[in-house]
């Protein structure tokens, strides 16, 4: 007759390998789960940066619009060329483009519209971009975050 221990040390064997089995699956789920997170903080990170570029450019253009006078204004044509803003090393891209808006003029109650009074605002459209840090130029510009701001910028 055979001793049953003898029978059941290849048992033991399988339960280990199919437990070691089963704690690897639960490794690589959480795994997983970990580098997705580190890709979305990521992401969160680099659209936050975009958007604070797109801010200084924003800055820059009204900078460069108070920096003008109004008459300047009054006879700039429209343009679609993008100007570089001033960033900081390594924290992503930023331009930003201005347009008068000829015609618009705004006043306040009370005041005059008399021929020969100069007209003494201007009405520009600031339109900034911001790109995140995370940009490839060698391979594709749309893996990065992109911001877009456009306001209203009212020159008196």
């Amino acid at each position: 007759m055979k001793n049953p221990s003898n029978r059941q040390n290849g048992a033991v064997l399988i339960v280990t390998l199919v437990m070691l089995l089963l704690m690897t699956l639960i490794a690589i789920g959480s795994m997983r789960g970990t580098v997705l997170q580190e890709r979305m903080a990521g992401n969160l990170r680099d659209e936050n940066l975009a958007f604070q570029t797109a801010e200084m450019a924003q800055r820059d253009a009204e900078q460069a619009a108070r920096n003008r006078s109004i008459a300047d204004w009054q006879t700039t044509a429209l343009t679609t060329a993008w100007t570089n803003a001033t960033t900081l090393s390594n924290q992503g891209q930023a331009t930003y483009r201005m347009n008068p808006l000829p015609g618009v003029t705004i006043r306040k109650a009370g005041d005059s519209i008399e021929a020969g009074v100069p007209v003494t605002t201007s009405v520009i459209r600031i339109e900034s971009k911001g790109l995140g840090s995370s940009q490839d130029t060698a391979s594709t510009p749309a893996a990065s975050s992109t911001v877009n701001i456009s306001t209203l910028y009212i020159r008196r």
